[in-house]
């Protein structure tokens, strides 16, 4: 049966002196449940349109045309005294970390906490507030322009929704991690989810991501390692899609050519003419650079994708992987993400070191998980 609830107040707030006295309420409690709404087709950066936090009976709408002082949010959202739910929160960390320079700390993701207590992954808000409070959600205001003001009805109780509904749906997830003993695993995802998110800010650690980059020679690698750099910071200068600057295919295909003159750049695939006109001096400039370099100098070779023949014990491992998450009651992706397993997998087939700096290589997953593949699997592996 599909409940409609109306057991809520919406407020608006657009002054910094309800903000701060808003926090200061939210300050003495010990969860609440926060959301934003934000826009992000032609930016780097999202741009905030809307931030909402509920406690389970009034949703408070925060307007950030109109806020100048954040400082009463942003201690709010440091507060380690107070968690911080969200449902698929990656984007808003985003948002917070632009707009306050910090993330939400603590905070749990429902979404996450679902693929332990049900077994679900990935759940869709709408999904999960159905399972847990029989409401149907409409998501008919899903592709609204937040920064258009006066905000409709519609938009603001559609907004509404999704922080008072949440606060609703807490503690009756943490109440079914708690009777299986996974709170604690639920709340590791939570931060590993904040690492990844640093990580992938970080272009030093993405720039070989980019596909087919093991193809390329060491010189070409620094090359690419250059541009990728380069690009991630002309994106920001200019508050645009990295893709705007120059698109992967881009990057891959002028270091691979190393063009030397302009039109050797016009020949690389997928880039425009603007994007030469803008851009074409500065690779120009880069691939000179390189050029100059001694091969000490150059980047390491990228490992070669798996021989086929490591492919039967990647299944292995799957098949393993699935019976374990059957037994535990949880979402297989949860037990181990591909980024997990590959590197899993390289290393009993090849040998060599892992890399343990992954907060998803310890805690609950190790003992549980890795160590036993590493044991089991690594006797497959060497006979």
């Amino acid at each position: 049966m599909t409940i409609v609830d109306q057991s809520y107040d919406i407020v608006w707030v657009e002054t910094d002196a309800e903000l701060a006295s808003w926090c200061e309420y939210w300050s003495t409690l010990n969860v609440i449940a926060v959301d934003t709404e934000f826009l992000r087709r032609t930016t780097y950066y999202p741009i905030t349109g809307l931030i909402q936090i509920s406690e389970g009976e009034k949703a408070v709408l925060i307007d950030p045309q109109t806020i100048t002082e954040w400082a009463p949010l942003k201690d709010l959202m440091v507060n380690l005294d107070v968690m911080k739910v969200f449902h698929a929160c990656s984007e808003d960390l985003d948002v917070f970390d632009r707009l306050l320079g910090v993330l939400p700390t603590p905070f749990y993701d429902t979404q996450i906490g679902e693929a332990y207590a049900n077994g679900q992954w990935s759940v869709s808000y709408v999904k999960l507030i159905q399972a847990y409070l029989s409401i149907e959600v409409a998501k008919d205001e899903t592709r609204s322009d937040w920064t258009v003001r006066p905000l409709t009805e519609a938009q603001k109780r559609y907004a509404a929704l999704d922080v008072v509904y949440l606060a609703k749906v807490y503690p009756q997830q943490i109440e079914m991690l708690q009777k299986k003993n996974m709170l604690d695993w639920a709340l590791e995802d939570c931060d590993t989810l904040k690492w990844q998110y640093m990580q992938n800010g970080d272009p030093e650690q993405n720039w070989s991501n980019v596909k087919a980059a093991w193809r390329l020679s060491p010189k070409s690698l620094t090359l690419l390692r250059m541009l990728f750099i380069w690009r991630e910071e002309q994106a920001k200068s200019e508050d645009v899609p990295k893709g705007q600057v120059l698109k992967d295919r881009s990057l891959w295909a002028i270091a691979k050519f190393m063009p030397d003159h302009h039109k050797a750049i016009s020949k690389t695939e997928d880039l425009t003419g603007k994007q030469h006109r803008l851009y074409g001096d500065t690779i120009l400039e880069k691939v000179k650079v390189i050029k100059s370099l001694s091969e000490d100098e150059y980047q390491l070779m990228l490992p070669m994708p798996l021989p086929s023949q490591a492919g039967e014990l990647s299944k292995s491992i799957k098949s393993y992987i699935r019976k374990r998450s059957e037994e535990l009651g949880v979402a297989p992706e949860a037990v181990m993400k591909r980024k997990l397993l590959d590197p899993i997998v390289r290393h009993l087939y090849e040998g060599g070191e892992l890399d343990w700096s992954n907060p998803a290589m310890v805690g609950w997953r190790k003992d549980t998980i890795i160590e036993p593949i590493l044991s089991n699997f690594g006797e497959q592996s060497s006979n």
